[in-house]
């Protein structure tokens, strides 16, 4: 016990060396390329349902 509190004690004392700035390992740009995809992808999809409505009111219309 008294050998892991000295050494606790001493690392406490001596300084430690200075470590380098803190760089994070994924930056928000990162996901720029997927941000974009799923906006297209949810574009698409817009899209795609607006056809298919258009041509339901086409069908009733004309099917009168």
């Amino acid at each position: 016990m008294l050998l892991v509190l000295l050494i606790l004690t001493l690392l406490a004392i001596v300084p430690m060396p200075a470590v380098a700035a803190w760089t994070p390992m994924i930056q928000v740009s990162d996901f720029d390329g997927i941000k974009t995809d799923v906006t297209a992808v949810a574009t698409g999809i817009i899209m795609i349902l607006l056809i298919i409505i258009g041509i339901g009111l086409l069908v009733k219309v004309l099917g009168r």
